[in-house]
């Protein structure tokens, strides 16, 4: 299998920041890697595992990062990797059952800018949204 690195998406196929109406590098700059390490004796860990890996996305300068709930559930260690490759270490701040969301807060500087965070209440069926991570 190739390396995901070496994967991108072919040009013809990539929005141009005109069609998107903002700055998508800078949005994407907001994405962070995550990487949390479980306890093995913790309830979650026979079905989620001990060691989780997702995505998360920086709302807050600060360096608050909001991530999906599960990959933080239990966790003894958290890690923060941006693109450039600038690892910092992480608390967990929260976990809501109802969303499924969860913060956590980094602990050394990030250097990323916060999202801007948008509004869903004004979305229809058939509107156009962008998923990132």
């Amino acid at each position: 299998m190739s390396d995901p690195g070496d994967w991108q998406v072919p040009e013809a196929a990539q929005p141009t920041a005109a069609e998107l109406g903002f700055d998508l590098d800078r949005t994407l700059s907001s994405v962070v890697s995550l990487r949390a390490e479980i306890p093995e004796d913790a309830f979650t860990a026979d079905i989620l595992g001990t060691e989780r890996e997702g995505n998360g996305v920086v709302i807050g300068d600060d360096g608050l990062v909001l991530t999906i709930g599960y990959l933080i559930t239990e966790a003894a260690t958290v890690w923060l990797v941006t693109e450039q490759g600038t690892a910092a270490p992480a608390h967990v701040v929260g976990y809501d059952q109802k969303t499924g969301f969860g913060l956590v807060q980094a602990l050394g500087r990030l250097d990323l800018p916060a999202i801007a965070l948008g509004r869903s209440d004004g979305l229809k069926v058939g509107d156009e949204v962008i998923v990132a991570g």
